[in-house]
């Protein structure tokens, strides 16, 4: 078994997988939980699973902080191999971009999955705390993309950079026109967001010059994509993102 964790701005997404792919998951509040706890948590999901401890391990993060708890707590507790995403590891990806040790760790992951599960040139779209949408090419190469704050990160500016806007359960609008403050919100923030990334992959197909198959993952995909094209929608990118990069790298951490 192979421990997959993803460390987010959020949360931190874990499961387990094997050859048959991507078994136990579960997920942990990083706002709530801080220091040694969060890997505390991960033992703890881990031993409500099962007595078997897996063999080795492959993180991707964009907070280095959470990254060095949990990495000091896999090699003390679990002592297995511990493979760290990052574009110098073997992807299959070609990096076209400025800077590529600059590029998140997810946004790799996320890459490799989708170039392994569909063909084409890919736009994958992240819904997370931030909301990110990669390019891909049919050619493997990693084009670039763009990032936008997220949707839950635009419902916490209203209300803490506002004096009267409350904060609002997002869920999905009945209706464009709202008749209250939260429905006012919740139309602005969603139909907004769906029109923005609506305009971003218009653009990316024009630059192109090529048609695009649109992937959409993340926390917030279900509350977007009613109001969207996509071409498919996979929850677990990431992790098996995850998955794949430790297969393709595993030898090289014997």
């Amino acid at each position: 078994m192979i421990l997959l964790i993803d460390i987010g701005n959020t949360s931190v997404k874990a499961a387990l997988s094997d050859r048959d792919g991507i078994g136990h998951s579960f997920r942990i509040d990083v706002l709530r939980e801080q220091g040694d706890n969060i890997f505390e948590k991960i033992q703890a999901s881990l031993q409500a699973i099962g007595p078997e401890k897996p063999e080795g391990a492959v993180v991707c993060s964009v907070v280095p902080q959470t990254y060095s708890l949990v990495r000091d707590g896999i090699r003390k507790h679990f002592r297995i191999n511990l493979l760290t995403v990052s574009p110098d590891i073997k992807t299959g990806l070609k990096f076209t971009i400025e800077n590529p040790a600059s590029l998140g760790a997810d946004r790799i992951a996320n890459a490799v999955a989708a170039r392994h599960l569909y063909t084409g040139n890919l736009v994958i779209i992240d819904f997370g705390t931030a909301t990110t949408v990669c390019v891909v090419s049919e050619n493997c190469e990693y084009r670039g993309g763009s990032i936008m704050p997220g949707i839950g990160m635009s419902a916490d500016a209203l209300h803490d950079k506002t004096a009267g806007l409350p904060r609002t359960e997002l869920r999905l609008p009945e209706n464009a026109i709202g008749k209250n403050t939260d429905e006012n919100i919740r139309s602005g923030i969603l139909y907004g967001h769906a029109g923005a990334v609506q305009r971003i992959t218009s653009e990316v197909q024009k630059e192109l010059n090529a048609e695009i198959s649109i992937i959409a993952t993340g926390g917030y995909a279900d509350l977007v994509t009613p109001f969207l094209s996509v071409d498919y929608t996979k929850a677990m990118l990431t992790l098996e993102g995850l998955r794949l990069l430790y297969t393709m790298n595993v030898n090289c951490l014997k």
